[in-house]
C-alpha cells in the first residue's frame, strides 16, 4: 500500500491527476507556485475545469493537502510526479526549464535527507531529454542516477474535457526507465490503482519519441480525413461522411479520429507535431511527412476562410454566431482554436460576431452572448465549433437560422437549416416535429 504521493504542478492536467491519484488511498500531497491558482483550487474544488467525473473524486474522502513550498511537498513521498508546463520554443522543440527548477527544489531535499526520491515525469518532453539534460542537471548536484533519485518518464495520454475518463481507463501505461527498482514500484503502484493495467516499459528515448509518435499518427488521421473531404466536397453523389465511416470499419484503419470536420487543434497535437519535426531535422532525418499533415492541416484551415468570404459575397451574410468558440467541449483551453481564427478573419471583413461558449471566462474581440436563444437573434448563420450535449436537438430555436454542422452533429435534429459544405447551403430539406414535440428526422438532399 502506498502512503504518500506528491503532485508538482496543478494545472489542466494536474489537478484531475492528483484528484485521480487520490482515488489510490494514498495522500496526495500537492504544490503550485501560482498561489492565486491554489487558492480557487481550494475554494472550487477544480469545478472551473469543467472535466467530467472530477467532482465524483473530489468527494471520495481521501486526503489531498496544498503545501506551499516544494520542500514540505515532497518530504514524505514514495512517488513523486511532475506534470509542469513543457512550452514550446520557436524551434518547435520543448523547454525542460520549468521542470529543471522543480527539480533544482527537489535536489535540496534529497541533499539535506539523504533519502532517494523516485520522480515521475508525465510533461511531454522532446526526445533525448532525460538522457541528455534532466539526469545531468541532478548530476550536476553531486547526486548519482538510479542511487540518489530515479526518473521515471510517464505521459499521459490524456484529452482536456475527458482527462478524469481517460486517465481512468487508459489504453496502456507508458513507462520510461534505466532502473529494475524504479519500473518495479510504479508497476506495483498501478497494479493498486488498476485492474490488470496494460503497461509498456520502454527505455528514455524511446518513450519520449512514442509519446510523440502516437500524436502525429493522430494529426495524420485527421489531415486524412479533411484530405478525403476535400476529394468529395464537389460531387453532390458523394457524401465524405459516409466514405470515412466506410473506410473505418476496416479493422487495420478504425473509425476514431475518421470524420470530416475541422483542422486538428488544442494544446498537444499541433505542436507534437512541429517537435517531431524538430527531432528529425536534428537527426539528419528526412522527414516530408510532418509537413504534408501540417500542410493539409492549414489548408483545411484556408478553405473555411474561403466559405466565409463566400458566404459574405454571394449570401450577404452581415454577422456570424459561433456555437462554441474553444477548442472542443468541456474545457476552458482555447490554443490554437480554428473557431478563434476563424473569428478574427470574420473581423477583417466587418462581419460582425457573437459567440456562446459555457466553458470560456476569457474576453475576446467578439461579442459575448448569454445564451443560445440570444445567439440565434443577433447571428445570420450559426457554427458549430464542437460536438456538444449542450448544444443537442432538445434545443428550442424560435428563429429560421442556417447552422453550420462541420461535424455532423445534427444529423437528426429540429434545427431549420444545416449544411456541411458550401454547396449544402441552399439545398435543405424541412424539418418538423410531431404534435409531442419528438424529433423528426431530418434527411438531407444532398446526402
Amino acid at each position: 500500500m502506498f502512503r504518500n504521493i506528491s503532485v508538482i504542478g496543478l494545472g489542466k492536467l494536474g489537478y484531475p491527476m492528483a484528484q485521480f491519484l487520490s482515488s489510490s488511498g494514498a495522500k496526495i500531497s500537492c504544490y503550485d507556485k501560482d498561489l492565486e491558482l491554489v487558492n480557487k483550487l481550494k475554494q472550487d474544488q477544480g469545478a472551473h475545469l469543467h472535466e467530467r467525473g472530477l467532482n465524483n473524486l473530489v468527494n471520495n474522502n481521501n486526503d489531498i493537502i496544498f503545501y506551499d513550498n516544494i520542500s514540505d511537498c515532497v518530504r514524505d513521498a514514495e512517488i513523486i510526479y511532475v506534470t509542469v508546463p513543457t512550452p514550446s520554443k520557436l524551434d518547435g522543440s520543448f523547454s525542460n526549464e520549468v521542470i529543471l527548477e522543480i527539480l533544482n527544489e527537489i535536489s535540496l531535499e534529497i541533499i539535506k535527507t539523504k533519502k532517494p526520491y523516485i520522480i515521475n515525469i508525465n510533461s511531454t518532453v522532446q526526445p533525448g531529454s532525460i538522457d541528455d539534460e534532466i539526469i545531468p542537471f541532478l548530476e550536476s548536484k553531486g547526486l548519482k542516477s538510479n542511487e540518489n533519485f530515479y526518473i521515471i518518464y510517464n505521459p499521459y495520454f490524456v484529452a482536456l474535457g475527458s482527462v478524469i475518463r481517460n486517465l481512468e481507463e487508459p489504453d496502456y501505461l507508458l513507462i520510461g526507465s534505466s532502473s529494475i527498482y524504479a519500473a518495479k514500484k510504479i508497476t506495483k503502484f498501478y497494479n493498486s490503482l488498476y485492474k490488470n493495467p496494460k503497461i509498456k516499459l520502454l527505455k528514455f528515448k524511446e518513450a519520449e519519441l512514442t509519446k510523440l509518435l502516437v500524436n502525429t499518427y493522430l494529426t495524420t488521421k485527421i489531415s486524412y480525413s479533411n484530405f478525403v473531404k476535400n476529394i468529395c466536397k464537389d460531387f453532390d453523389d458523394i457524401s465524405d461522411l459516409r466514405v470515412l465511416e466506410s473506410v473505418g470499419l476496416d479493422s487495420r484503419i478504425g473509425t476514431k479520429f475518421m470524420l470530416p470536420g475541422g483542422p486538428y487543434s488544442g494544446p498537444c497535437l499541433p505542436r507534437d507535431n512541429l517537435s517531431l519535426k524538430k527531432f528529425c531535422l536534428d537527426h539528419n532525418i528526412q522527414n516530408s511527412f510532418s509537413d504534408e499533415v501540417q500542410r493539409i492541416n492549414n489548408a483545411t484551415i484556408e478553405n473555411l476562410y474561403k466559405v466565409v468570404s463566400n458566404l459574405k459575397n454571394n449570401h450577404k451574410i452581415k454577422s456570424f454566431g459561433f456555437l462554441g468558440l474553444g477548442y472542443k467541449s468541456n474545457t476552458q483551453c482555447f490554443e490554437e482554436s480554428y473557431s478563434i481564427k476563424m473569428m478574427n478573419f470574420l473581423e477583417s471583413l466587418n462581419i460582425k460576431v457573437f459567440y456562446y461558449d459555457p466553458y470560456l471566462s476569457e474576453t475576446f474581440n467578439a461579442t459575448r452572448v448569454k445564451n443560445f436563444e440570444e445567439l440565434t437573434l443577433n447571428s445570420d448563420i450559426i457554427f458549430l465549433s464542437y460536438i456538444d450535449q449542450h448544444f443537442n436537438p432538445i434545443v428550442q430555436v424560435k428563429h429560421k437560422k442556417k447552422i453550420w454542422d462541420l461535424w455532423y452533429h445534427f444529423s437528426d435534429s429540429k434545427f431549420n437549416k444545416i449544411f456541411h459544405k458550401e454547396s449544402d447551403f441552399e439545398k435543405f430539406s424541412d424539418i418538423s416535429s410531431d404534435s409531442s414535440g419528438n424529433i423528426v428526422k431530418l434527411v438531407n438532399k444532398v446526402s
